[in-house]
Order: structure tokens, then sequence, then C-alpha cells
């Protein structure tokens, strides 16, 4: 059974790729994705690659459902008695701390047990604004949705975000479907001012890329507070996680290799980072119910932005599919 519901105006530019990319290549592999129509969606996000030095960004959600995060928290509530009972969160960054780094495996193998799907989206610093025009057009064109004199470089933040969480929903949720996201604490989502824009700027762009007209509530807030479930720090660890290793073997991963699904082998050797290398072959071996899928946007040899959907299959190699290029959207 297909799981993806595609974007089908080639008008919302990256974000009609990126989809066309991910929906052709579940046609080819049935069963990458995991069903989340029952119940309450739940959505957990964190993102890495924001800082200067960086090639790569990386968006990464955690989609499940009320139904089957029940079923999981007993395990989550074992793993902590067991490897955490001090609460400690597990985080990429922090994972050269030897406790966190010997409660990792136990913590994968209980996350593999998660029903749902985690969806990263992978994007080289190059691309340019998902919006023509750029932020200066953002602000004209969404004049509610930003507080006065939020920076440029914030305002395409809050887009890229926005837009992904929009494609998130458009490609997974029903329309009369309650949802819940609960994102990490950073500068998009940093105050109430912003928290209210953000909420009105995903709206916008979910309903224009689905055309519903009366969908049920969808709610957020972000993992600092203060009503944020007890397990919001650990499915957005998951995210954190996946966000990391991807930024950490972006330039090992493929990139555009033409319209046809195709297998590439990756040595293990090839990446060095040993957390990116655990989370890969994690992601690359679990045959579990947590499915996995990395969406990439990356200009090709004559700078044209290119998309595919990838994701581990077997220890070493991946498959992906990848349509033609898009433009940004207006």
């Amino acid at each position: 059974m297909k799981i993806w519901q595609s974007v089908i105006d080639e008008g919302a530019g990256y974000l009609f790729s990126l989809s066309d990319s991910l929906s052709i290549t579940e046609t080819k592999f049935p069963g990458m994705l995991a069903s989340v129509a029952n119940g309450a969606m739940i959505i957990a996000s964190d993102y890495s690659g924001q800082h200067k030095e960086a090639t790569h960004e990386a968006y990464s959600f955690l989609v499940t459902t009320d139904l089957a995060l029940n079923e999981w928290l007993p395990l989550l509530q074992e793993f902590r008695e067991r490897w955490l009972p001090d609460g400690r969160r597990i985080s990429f960054k922090k994972l050269n701390e030897p406790v966190r780094w010997r409660a990792l495996p136990a913590f994968l193998e209980a996350a593999g047990k998660l029903s749902g799907n985690l969806i990263t989206v992978l994007i080289d610093r190059r691309v340019g604004s998902f919006i023509d025009g750029g932020s200066e057009s953002a602000l004209e064109v969404f004049p509610d949705c930003f507080p006065p004199h939020t920076k440029y470089g914030t305002v395409e933040k809050m887009l890229r975000l926005a837009s992904f969480v929009a494609l998130i929903l458009s490609g997974l949720r029903r329309e009369n479907q309650p949802s819940v996201w609960i994102s990490d604490h950073d500068e998009t989502l940093d105050s109430h001012e912003k928290c209210e824009g953000f909420a009105r700027l995903a709206t916008y762009l979910t309903f224009g890329l689905t055309g519903w007209k009366n969908a049920a509530d969808h709610l957020f807030g972000t993992t600092e507070s203060p009503t944020a479930p007890y397990w919001s720090e650990d499915i957005a660890a998951l995210a954190d996680l996946a966000a990391g290793a991807y930024c950490q073997m972006s330039n090992h991963l493929p990139t555009f290799l033409g319209k046809e699904a195709w297998q590439v082998l990756v040595a293990p050797g090839d990446v060095e980072s040993q957390r990116a290398r655990t989370i890969g072959d994690w992601l690359a071996t679990s045959n579990s119910a947590l499915k996995h899928v990395l969406l990439r946007l990356e200009p090709d040899g004559r700078g044209e932005v290119r998309s595919s959907a990838q994701a581990f299959s077997g220890k070493l190699q991946y498959f992906l599919e990848t349509p033609s290029a898009n433009q940004p959207s207006t």
C-alpha cells in the first residue's frame, strides 16, 4: 500500500521535487514507509549543520502516532531505568561522553521498535532561498508571519522549517487527523511572536500544498515548553541523532546519478566519525518498525539543484531515485 501522498503542484518548487523523489522511490521500493494514519500524529524534530563551517544543513523529523507511542513508552522507561536513570538526554553532540556512548546501542535498539518514520532533509549550503526573491520577498508575501526586524537569515530558516513541516503533513497526514509537532528550541521559535508567526506560515504552506478546506487541529510547541510531555526529549533525540549523523556523512552519500533507481556501496571506512558510522549502521541493518528516509537537495556540476530520496538497504548500501531539478516556489 502506498503511504506517501504526493504534492501535485509543480509550482511548489523544491517541495514538489522532494515529494516526487520520495513518491517515485516508494513505488520502486514498497514498504519503505510506515503508515501513521491511525490515531493522532506525533512529530518531533531537530536540526544540525547550522554553524558557518558546515557544508550541509539537516532537518530531521520523527513521525509516529499516539497509539504507537503509547505502546512504545514502556520500552523507553526500561531503557531509562537501566541506562540513564539520572535523566540525561541522548544527544549527537554529547555522544563522546562515556555514559551516553554506552547507552546508545540500547537506545537505538529500543527506538527501532517504535512504529513510525524518521525523515531527514539534507540541504547543501549552496542551495539558495526557498522562495524567489529570497528573504525580502518572503517578508512581502507573508507579512504577518515574521516579527518586526527579523533578520534575513532567520526568515529563511523559518521558511525552510515551515516548508518541511508542511511537506511532512501533506505527505503523511489525513485532513481529519489531528497532529502535534514538538520542535527543538532554536532561533526560529525562541519567542512567543515567532511561534505565532511560524504557526501562520506553516498553516499557509500546508493548506497551499494540500488544498485542505477543514483540517483537524495541528498543535505545536518546543521541547523546552513547560507543558511538553516527559517523552518529548527522547523522541526528539532520534531526530537529533539522524540530523547529526547525516551531516557528518554528507560528503560520502550519493547525490545525483540520474533519474533511475540505483544502488551504491559505501565502505564503512569512508565515514570517519564513529558516532555517524554507528548510527548509519543502525539505520542500515535494522529491520525495524521505525522506517527511515533521507531527502536531499544538492547542486549538480552545472549548478542545477537536484533532489533525491535515499534509504540505507543492507549494511553498506543504499538505494535512491531522483527526478529532475526544480526551482524555488514563488
